[in-house]
């Protein structure tokens, strides 16, 4: 096995801090455009809808 116990303990814990940071943010995000789409809807008695993601375009082959 490479790397020494220091190493193998950093990269796990980085692992693992990455993962709960990613999920804290996605969390976050769902709870702003909840609260955002609240507003509007109290603002004007609509609901907004979702923003479509624009589809990708296949790659072109030269």
């Amino acid at each position: 096995m490479k790397g020494t116990p220091q190493s193998l303990w950093l990269s796990a814990a980085n692992r693992a801090t990455g993962w709960w940071m990613g999920t804290a943010t996605a969390m976050m995000r769902r709870q702003q455009r909840a609260a955002l789409a609240e507003m509007t809807k109290a603002a004007t008695g609509v609901k907004p809808k979702r923003a479509r993601k624009p589809r990708r375009r296949p790659a072109t082959r030269p």
